[in-house]
């Protein structure tokens, strides 16, 4: 029996506007949202970040498909013309990002927050009330993916239109298994045959596992990494042989140069992981035996760079050139007053506002932004999911006893806290858990696990120190540190 859900269009006369439209309208819009968030990726993410993310794609909605979606029972009512397609229907245009691990797809997160909420001064925009996090709750089918309408504005026939772009950002595995189930191409509104939605949740179950799996050896390789990464020039246990005679010196004396082409280049503290990764691409990973011969990166990279500062710390980071003695965080000081700063300097204590019920003092600092534009990992959540998050870590700290920083101890214990709080129907992101705990546990007193109140004010601490170091908030700006402290709950 034919569907009559939506008896006032035509199939030929929603054909003719399909073609039309399309040509008009999709295909630009298509075009020109695929530019702008290129764009907002290479701004914001670095060249390792970028690595990361495997495949960027993007497509139009075929009109059979349009066709078929807009006369599905969910729409009755909805669309009684064809103007109504494109408002109720958000995914005539679709993007998509395909990375490496579930960390990535916080990347991007990351990356896009900085995009305005509604239409105005830039092309591209998020609409954050369309965020649909099937990787935190995964549909019944098993499918599992982070999806956000972007919008972007075009010029139709002189005419300013807006047009949602619906992003989808999945894992390897998680598209792999789009791709095996052919989600996309038989999802139907009826169920499926019993053994094919088992054999899918199964699937679906053991890619997680492995996604899961995949993060835990990043993390490990990544903690190595930086541990190797960062050692001072001063560690004792650094055994430099002296250059053999013979040895070119030529490739030590491009790669110091390829480090100052670098300096030269950043408007922003960069991590010096970043760095000696984009050597190692350069050079070949087997320069990090022995780092031309000074035995560490960082002792390679002060004798490249001798007038640089690097910060110290668990992160540390080459701060640009011009700013080892500004302070660019005070509030008597102006970002024209400090040389060389880097976009992220503040003028003053403003405040991003954040949803929710938290007052003016509790809101996002515009520092805490500053931070995460600088470090991609630094959580930026409301006052009441912080106090959430330092509730369910002291608890599962004071279940699992004292720990030391060993990657096993932190696991162990984020993976207690995660759990509990999705039990508690609370959920909050590994992720976040685990950037905190490794924040404050060097900083674990001869006493033991530490409560909820302790934990935040030995993250605010260490948080506004870092600030400090990076330029971000200067130690004088006392309303600033405040904001920070309060928003924290420190």
């Amino acid at each position: 029996m034919p569907n009559t859900k939506t008896p006032t269009l035509s199939y030929a006369e929603f054909g003719n506007w399909y073609d039309r439209y399309r040509a008009d309208v999709l295909e630009p819009a298509l075009d020109a949202a695929s530019s702008e968030l290129d764009r907002e990726l290479l701004d914001l993410l670095s060249d390792r970040d970028l690595a990361r993310l495997r495949s960027a794609t993007g497509r139009v909605k075929s009109k059979r498909r349009t066709w078929r979606k807009i006369r599905q029972p969910r729409y009755q009512g909805r669309i009684t013309s064809l103007d109504d397609v494109p408002t109720v229907i958000d995914d005539l245009v679709g993007l998509r990002i395909t990375c490496t691990n579930l960390r990535d797809i916080e990347m991007v997160q990351t990356a896009l927050e900085t995009l305005p909420r509604s239409p105005g001064s830039s092309a591209l925009w998020l609409d954050g009330s369309t965020e649909r996090d099937y990787v935190l709750e995964p549909k019944e089918s098993g499918y599992r993916g982070w999806h956000v309408n972007l919008g972007v504005t075009l010029e139709v026939d002189g005419t300013p239109t807006a047009v949602a772009c619906e992003l989808q950002v999945r894992t390897l595995l998680q598209d792999s298994w789009g791709e095996l189930t052919h989600e996309d191409t038989y999802s139907k509104d009826g169920a499926l045959p019993p053994l094919v939605e088992v054999l899918s949740k199964r699937m679906a179950d053991l890619f997680a596992t492995l996604d899961d799996i995949a993060e835990d050896l990043r993390t490990e390789l990544d903690r190595i990494d930086e541990a190797v990464v960062a050692r001072s020039p001063d560690d004792a246990d650094i055994q430099v042989d002296a250059p053999s005679p013979g040895s070119p010196t030529e490739q030590d004396a491009d790669a110091a140069a390829f480090l100052v082409e670098r300096w030269n280049d950043i408007d922003r503290p960069t991590d010096l992981a970043v760095l000696a990764w984009a050597l190692q691409r350069e050079f070949g990973a087997e320069v990090s035996d022995d780092w031309f011969g000074h035995g560490s990166f960082k002792r390679f990279l002060t004798h490249a760079l001798p007038e640089a500062e690097i910060t110290t710390g668990r992160h540390a980071f080459l701060l640009p050139e011009g700013t080892a003695a500004a302070d660019v965080g005070d509030a008597e000081h102006s970002p024209e007053s400090a040389p060389g700063a880097a976009e992220h300097v503040l003028e003053s204590n403003g405040d991003h506002a954040a949803s929710g019920e938290d007052g003016p003092e509790r809101r996002t600092p515009d520092a805490a932004v500053a931070l995460r534009r600088v470090d991609r990992a630094f959580p930026l959540l409301e006052h009441a999911q912080w106090e959430l998050l330092f509730e369910q870590l002291a608890e599962a700290w004071k279940r699992n006893g004292p720990t030391d920083q060993s990657t096993a101890d932190i696991s162990r214990m984020v993976r207690s806290a995660r759990d509990r709080a999705d039990a508690q129907g609370t959920p909050i992101s590994r992720r976040h858990l685990s950037y905190v705990a490794r924040s404050v546990v060097p900083a674990e007193t001869p006493g033991g696990p530490m409560t909820a109140s302790e934990l935040a004010e030995t993250f605010a601490t260490s948080t506004l120190q870092r600030m400090a170091e990076l330029r971000i908030l200067g130690a004088r700006n006392r309303k600033g540190r405040a904001a920070v402290r309060a928003w924290l709950g420190g």
